[in-house]
């Protein structure tokens, strides 16, 4: 049975009202939601709106609109609301209180990370069509526009405001402001993470290193697992509980960091309200090969790149650069290469991340990483063809 479409609309953007994260109610993005939900769902999840409540508050508004028993709110709980995690707790400080999720990074992400099922393969190809509109939206006019707005709100010192495509393919702007969604961390800081939420640790299948096993039957590029995301806190017993994720014990959990490190990962950690002034949900081990986020900026996608950063690096001494041109293949961002043709090391402080990757990847100790925290926009360009 098909949704009623101004429903889905409705529940979209109550979604997108709790988070900077905006994801436009294009066709894909309904078809999705018309695989997960049902409408007794969407009613339910509509009339909470953006509130929030605690589980007995819950249960009180489910049997207001349904009737019922304690069973049937039990099941509806459990097998709606949890399974696709279409609510979390508000905070570290805050457990035992609900808010419905954003869509993506969000309850999309959280639904579709844990064994693949062909539920959980539909959803992530309906996300991917709407992915792949982003890169044939790349206009010369939209990309020059979006790339204004963006770098001229930094300059100001001024978040960006919310700009996208709308359900009909045109732009709009919400009027609100956007604060950086996310932030890339160096693997001190994960591991720092990691110590302060010792026992509240849980690893997922990266949606994205899934996708391109799905799509394409290969492996990531790096050698990195299927398993990379690591969650924190309580919403890693929530997924945990779901079936999406399972428990990893702190040592074993700093473990998968040193192979993700070796192997030249971006650690780039979403938070609550995709807000990163909020508590820590989510490290997303990515690369630049798989990664939707960096490998979709290389393509010539409408940047996502929107990041805070901790660091950039700092040239020690250039000579000892051999031209191999590892940093270029491990910076997610294009922001160094070698330029064989000037024989010079080229770097684009505006476009770096501050992931670290090309110092750790340097066999000569070119550079090295200095403090330098700023919010990066990384302007889009064109479509690769």
């Amino acid at each position: 049975m098909t949704l009623p479409e101004n429903k889905v609309t409705q529940l979209i953007d109550l979604m997108n009202s709790v988070s900077t994260a905006v994801i436009p109610a294009q066709k894909p993005i309904i078809e999705l939601f018309n695989i997960a939900m049902d409408e007794k769902t969407v009613d339910y999840l509509l009339k909470l709106g953006k509130e929030c409540y605690k589980v007995e508050e819950l249960k009180t508004i489910y049997h207001e609109l349904f009737g019922g028993n304690d069973e049937d709110w039990n099941d509806f709980w459990t097998n709606r609301l949890m399974k696709y995690s279409f609510l979390h707790p508000v905070s570290e400080t805050q457990r035992d209180v609900y808010q419905i999720l954003s869509i993506f990074p969000g309850w999309v992400e959280f639904a579709v990370s844990g064994p693949l099922n062909e539920e959980r393969a539909a959803m992530i190809n309906k996300f991917m069509e709407f992915w792949g509109i982003l890169k044939e939206k790349n206009t010369f006019l939209l990309r020059t526009l979006s790339n204004y707005k963006n770098m001229k709100a930094l300059k100001n010192g001024a978040p960006p405001k919310v700009s996208t495509l709308a359900a009909r393919g045109r732009e709009v702007s919400l009027n609100r402001e956007l604060t950086t969604t996310q932030e890339v961390l160096t693997a001190g800081d994960v591991y720092r993470i990691l110590e302060k939420n010792k026992d509240e640790i849980a690893v997922m299948n990266c949606f994205c290193r899934t996708y391109k096993k799905m799509s394409k039957d290969e492996d990531c590029g790096l050698g990195l697992p299927i398993e990379g995301c690591l969650s924190v806190g309580a919403i890693s017993r929530q997924l945990v509980a779901n079936g999406v994720a399972r428990h990893l014990p702190y040592e074993e959990a700093c473990a998968m960091m040193d192979e993700f490190e070796e192997k030249g990962c971006i650690h780039t950690t979403f938070h609550y309200e995709n807000n990163a002034n909020n508590d820590e949900l989510v490290i997303c081990n990515c690369c630049p090969d798989c990664c939707l986020l960096y490998s979709g900026y290389r393509e010539g996608a409408i940047s996502k790149v929107h990041n805070r950063a901790y660091y950039s690096p700092k040239m020690i001494d250039e000579t000892r650069c051999t031209g191999c041109n590892r940093c270029a293949k491990y910076c997610p961002t294009e922001a160094t290469y070698y330029d064989k043709a000037k024989k010079k090391l080229v770097f684009h402080y505006e476009k770096c991340i501050g992931c670290g990757q090309c110092v750790n990847q340097c066999r000569f100790d070119v550079r090295e990483m200095v403090p330098d925290r700023r919010d990066v926009f990384v302007k889009t360009k064109k479509p690769v063809k």
